[in-house]
């Protein structure tokens, strides 16, 4: 019966693919097919089949305003968080510590349906909406952080900058510093990237005012941007306030600069990073996330030789024994990802729909169906071990609802 399934869960899944890109007219479409894909009973085959897989979720601000409205998967709501959680807790994916997960992977060991929760930037949401959150639901929580905005103070140069072209309802902007003028109805990218590389350019002080002459020239009132503390990420006090609170900080470079062939630079920025961090934290700080992705394959001996145990991408997928350390797989959450959505993810569904697609089900399937038992491990049963710190409440009745890359 359970094989009939997964022939007939393979051809549905195959069709699915169809869908891949979910562009605006095949979104309904996509979403329903997951949802009878589920009742189908095919989400919880597909969890079965990857429970040997690391789930590593990867979430970036909180909303502190209504800033989730100009950029809806990079600052979230704290009901969609809470939403995830309560459904991780019900559905009994334990929730571990990146550092233990990665330790686990490596040994072979980790519980079924581990899960790994992430966030990249610090930004200032983080503090002030989830701190309490991760407190009250005693979950793990890895934070990726660069240091450059702790360093120098002031909202993030080219989000915010985005979000003045974004708020702006002026139809012709006469750009300052000699820019030129622009009509905002054919032009605003053009002016946007002339404005994006000028301030690249300037020292922080003068970054902060070319902001603020922009905002004044685009018509959005800037002291809001500054008293709703919009697009900043946390400061020194805080994130010592973070660390104490037991979120697990980690590097991810001091600019959010990240070339691909320079390893003077690479170096430069993580060794900027760590001893910026160290100032604040005394766990190692051996765990790195790629600034906006970016990465290439021979990096991760640069990263080793720095230290650097793992790197996480946002590349969608599942970890594995045989994933390489530095080329980790994120599930990146937010919300344009419906619940169904989540859902198909996190069980590994849309997992065998990529591994259809590129061809490696088979390995996949040969993994989950025909490896061979691991001899036990000797000392302590490994489930029970109290360096793995799965969170206690992944595994208690939930909590009603109401409590529910890119710089």
């Amino acid at each position: 019966m359970k094989h009939d399934l997964l022939r007939f869960g393979l051809a549905i899944t195959s069709a699915l693919g169809l869908f891949a890109g979910k562009t605006p007219s095949t979104l309904a479409i996509f979403r329903s097919a997951l949802t009878a894909i589920k009742l189908l009973g095919l989400f919880s085959l597909a969890r079965y089949i990857t429970r040997d897989g690391l789930r590593i979720i990867c979430y970036h601000g909180f909303a502190v305003a209504e800033e989730y409205k100009f950029r809806s998967r990079l600052f979230i709501r704290k009901e969609l968080f809470l939403r995830r959680i309560e459904y991780l807790q019900r559905k009994h994916f334990p929730i571990l510590p990146l550092s233990a997960a990665v330790e686990a992977l490596d040994q072979d060991r980790l519980p079924a349906g581990a899960t790994v929760i992430t966030m990249d930037d610090a930004w200032q949401g983080v503090y002030s909406v989830a701190l309490p959150i991760i407190r009250e639901l005693w979950i793990p929580v890895t934070l990726y952080v660069p240091t450059y905005y702790i360093e120098h103070p002031m909202p993030v140069f080219p989000v915010t900058l985005a979000y003045l072209f974004w708020r702006t309802k002026v139809l012709t902007v006469d750009m300052p510093r000699g820019l030129g003028t622009f009509r905002l109805d054919t032009e605003a990218g053009k002016a946007e990237t002339l404005a994006q590389d000028l301030g690249g350019s300037l020292p922080p002080a003068d970054r902060l005012e070319f902001l603020k002459e922009t905002a004044k020239a685009l018509a959005v009132p800037f002291d809001e941007i500054e008293k709703q503390q919009l697009f900043r990420v946390v400061d020194e006090q805080q994130l010592r306030h973070l660390a104490d609170a037991g979120v697990d900080i980690q590097l991810h470079s001091h600019r959010h600069q990240w070339p691909l062939d320079d390893r003077e630079k690479v170096e430069w920025e993580i060794v900027e990073n760590r001893k910026f961090l160290e100032r604040t934290v005394s766990h190692p700080l051996e765990h790195f996330c790629y600034p906006s992705g970016v990465y290439a394959p021979h990096q991760g001996e640069w990263l080793e030789a720095l230290g650097v145990k793992s790197a996480t991408t946002i590349e969608p997928g599942l970890n594995y024994v045989d994933t390489p350390r530095f080329i980790l797989r994120r599930l990146m959450d937010g919300h344009p990802v419906s619940d169904i959505e989540f859902e198909a993810e996190i069980t590994g569904f849309m997992e065998i729909v990529r591994a259809l697609r590129e061809r490696r089900l088979f390995s996949m399937l040969r993994r989950r169906f025909c490896r061979h038992r691991r001899p036990p491990a000797r000392g302590p049963d490994p489930p029970a071990d109290r360096d793995l710190a799965v969170s206690d409440r992944s595994r208690e009745t939930p909590r009603p609802s109401h409590l529910l890359k890119a710089l």
